[in-house]
């Protein structure tokens, strides 16, 4: 087997996939033509990192960013609930959700303690909109994709729509559960940044907090 014609991407497929045991003598061409191409093979994959993080870098500052302007959302309809209803429990859901997003959105934004755990978090809660028939549940930030099962399978989405509804009796709709693909996606963002020790920041500045 000839590996010096292999570019670097197949190099590294052949490694992955080479059974050493049954194909011993390739194996050996193998290891020594990555010795010869080391200094390639470095480079390459320090620019796929780098490409890598980067992107991850700036899906985060848009999931910062999103949740400082959830924070605005609600912050608007606590003014609003202010101005007209003044119900004590809208007020205080709404009041508590602009303030928890914005923290997450800020604090996630400068890398700073507990922005990553919060941000995490508040995925999590929207990732599910489930109604049992008794109790009804939903909380999205500024948009939502949501696929789901009612009578049927559905696609909903919304921007500029921030909305939390925690509603318990009987008969309040049939039965639903829908996923918000946009939670899921930020989640995997979310990993990806743990996974590249992106959030290693807030971590060292939690350990000096204490």
């Amino acid at each position: 087997m000839d590996y010096s014609t292999y570019s670097i991407d197949e190099l590294m497929d052949c490694l992955n996939n080479i059974d050493k045991n049954t194909h011993p003598e390739n194996y050996k061409k193998l290891i020594l033509e990555m010795e010869k191409r080391k200094p390639e093979i470095e480079t390459q994959l320090k620019q796929e990192h780098e490409e890598f993080t980067f992107s991850t870098e700036n899906r985060i500052k848009v999931l910062s960013w999103l949740q400082i302007a959830t924070a605005i959302g609600f912050s608007i309809a606590f003014i609003n609930v202010l101005l007209g209803s003044k119900e004590a429990i809208d007020l205080t859901v709404y009041g508590i959700i602009a303030i928890f997003n914005g923290f997450a959105g800020y604090r996630l934004l400068n890398r700073a303690s507990y922005g990553y755990e919060l941000s995490y978090i508040n995925q999590i809660l929207q990732i599910l909109t489930i109604n049992t028939g008794t109790l009804f549940f939903t909380y999205t930030g500024l948009g939502s994709f949501l696929v789901g099962i009612e009578d049927s399978l559905f696609f909903r989405a919304n921007l500029l729509s921030t909305d939390f509804r925690l509603i318990t009796g009987e008969n309040i709709g049939q039965f639903g559960v829908g996923i918000d693909l946009i939670a899921l996606f930020f989640l995997g963002v979310l990993h990806s940044c743990k996974e590249l020790g992106l959030n290693t920041k807030a971590i060292k500045q939690i350990n000096q907090d204490k």
